[in-house]
């Protein structure tokens, strides 16, 4: 079965922001999972589709620079969530949701090199590793046997950590820039 919804910078339903909506836990388990997404920035555009438990989140950006929230209406949270980014580059990339911060970016000399952090609320910033439950796993997906950057072919995969809508979260952001002007 496969669910799809996609909403181009339109604002979140109220329903959606409200304190009183039902928490995740009270979500039958069997429902599939509806978002609605807002995008910002000029000619960005997020394509959603759910399917066996796996929401792919395609993310097209004319200008390399944007943010959307994210929000699951209703159903029942993905098992994994995998955003693919159409971008050139990734210098920056930044998940938020609850109250973390998630920054990670790919070397532009060296697309294997991946550095990732955890930004405090008071602003620190704490390295992450591969073995940490908060690892953004990203890989560079291409037909080109050497690739380099900015990317001719391809997209960034980014598989979010698997807590990002489990325990009672309904939302999270994000935000990425292709290269720093």
């Amino acid at each position: 079965m496969i669910a799809c919804v996609v909403l181009f910078s339109c604002a979140v339903p109220p329903a959606a922001t409200e304190t009183k909506a039902p928490l995740l836990t009270d979500i039958p388990d069997d429902q599939m999972p509806v978002f609605a997404i807002e995008t910002d920035g000029e000619g960005n555009e997020l394509i959603l589709s759910v399917e066996d438990e796996i929401a792919l989140i395609e993310v097209h950006s004319q200008s390399g620079i944007g943010s959307a929230t994210i929000v699951l209406l209703s159903g029942a949270p993905p098992q994994n969530i995998v955003m693919r980014m159409y971008l050139q580059g990734l210098e920056q990339f930044r998940l938020l949701y609850d109250e973390s911060v998630l920054s990670a970016s790919v070397s532009s000399s060296d697309i294997s090199s991946v550095n990732e952090s955890l930004i405090s609320t008071e602003g620190e910033e704490y390295p992450l590793t591969q073995d940490s439950p908060l690892w953004l796993d990203i890989r560079v997906v291409t037909p080109e046997d050497n690739p380099g950057i900015p990317l001719s072919q391809g997209y960034f995969e980014i598989t979010l950590p698997k807590e990002i809508l489990h325990g009672g979260q309904r939302s999270f952001s994000i935000h990425w820039v292709d290269f720093f002007r």
